[in-house]
């Protein structure tokens, strides 16, 4: 059977709620419409995630040599993502690899970019470094 993108997105948001619950935190989905999916209430802060769920790494366009990222489009919102989050939009995205089921957090205060490409197990060249999905973690936003 095959899921459809709805019912992917409904899946990502889940696994947020389910990963904040169990470090400790309150969350619960929000209603349709809205800019963000998820609240959680840190230390009587309401926080708003919006979360970017993909199914699995795809191949990166424009590449020599064929290389497979999991790519977010995380600030794109909207029918046919032709909008933008502005910052005052969201708290934190919340990107999610659907096949691993892994999470990471990213304060959206961080990101400037609209595509945000990552590798499955992250690398590190002389210099750079690129963090796995799994190293963005909610810690990091709550700051």
């Amino acid at each position: 059977m095959e899921i459809n993108d709805l019912q992917i997105g409904k899946a990502g948001e889940y696994l947020v709620c389910a990963d904040l619950i169990l470090k400790g935190h309150i969350a619960y989905p929000s209603e349709q419409g809205l800019h963000y999916d998820i609240v959680c209430d840190y230390e009587g802060t309401l926080l708003r995630i919006q979360v970017k769920t993909t199914r699995k790494p795809l191949p990166v366009p424009q590449r020599q040599v064929r290389t497979e990222k999991y790519l977010f489009h995380i600030r794109r919102c909207g029918k046919g993502g032709r909008q933008s989050y502005s910052d005052s939009d969201i708290d934190i995205i919340a990107i999610v690899a659907l096949d691993t089921k892994t999470i990471g957090y990213i304060p959206v205060k961080d990101t400037k970019q609209t595509m945000f490409f990552l590798p499955e197990d992250g690398f590190s060249t002389g210099k750079s470094k690129c963090k796995k999905i799994s190293e963005y973690r909610i810690e990091q936003c709550l700051v």
